[in-house]
This record gives C-alpha cells, structure tokens and sequence, in this order.
C-alpha cells in the first residue's frame, strides 16, 4: 500500500504520464495531498493578497463548483489551479485504466455538468483495482 508521501511522489515524478495504472491508495491520497494543499493555499491567498479575479463575473463562473464556495481568487489561488491540474488528471486517468475503464472518463470531472459528472465517476475511482498483484497459480492437466 503506497503512504501518502509516496503517493504524492509518484504524482508529481508522472506529471505527464497519463498511461499504465494507479492504486486506489496512491490516488486518494494524492487527492487529498490536493485538497490539503488547496486550502492551505487559499488560506494563505486571502489572508496575505488581495483578491485578483472574482469568477462569478467570467463568462463561465456559474459553471466553476469552486466558484461558488471561494468567487474572489488571489494569485497563489490562480497559480496553483494550472500547477496541480496536469498531476490530478494524469492520476485520475492512470486510476480510470486501473480499473479497466478509458481515461477519457475524467472529462465527467467537468462535462456535461461538474457536480452531476461527479456522481458517475466517483464510483468508478472507489472501485477495486482489476489488475491482481498476485498472480494466480497455473493447473496443469495430468
């Protein structure tokens, strides 16, 4: 079982590789590296800067989940989001291959709706992996 340091070390040592497979483990715990570092961040980023963008006057604001809990976004914030966007897809993807889906499955985090696509794709990164680390023992027929 991968620790969560470990985790987080794979994510970023394969920030573009979007092949292969990734443990249940490693990619909840890079999520959570995510979420941990996220709020760090956007503490930090309201805290010490003044806001640079509010998203609810984008074009697409009402479309940003985030955009609803945190609107006004300072500069860690916006530097942060590109950073981390890259590692947490290519995870996603690897965790989507490890239980025998395609990676393309990760588009759900965003379409059609984001939170609705949610719904359908937290299921399949929950799932077991369908790769065993055991290999089962052959019979041979006498």
């Amino acid at each position: 079982m991968d620790t969560f340091w470990n985790a987080i070390a794979k994510g970023f040592k394969n920030y573009f590789r979007f092949s292969g497979s990734s443990s249940r483990s490693e990619f909840w715990y890079f999520t959570l590296f995510f979420i941990l570092a996220y709020v760090i961040v956007g503490l930090v980023d309201h805290a010490m800067l003044t806001p640079v963008v509010n998203l609810r006057e984008l074009s697409f604001g009402e479309y940003l989940p985030l955009g609803r809990i945190d609107p006004e976004v300072g500069l860690l914030t916006l530097l942060f989001r590109p950073v981390m966007m890259i590692p947490t897809l290519s995870v996603t993807v690897r965790r989507l291959h490890d239980v025998g889906k395609s990676g393309w499955y990760v588009l759900l985090w965003v379409l059609p709706v984001p939170v609705l696509g949610w719904l359908w794709l937290i299921p399949l990164l929950i799932k077991p992996s369908q790769h065993s680390s055991i290999e089962e023992p052959t019979s041979a027929a006498t």
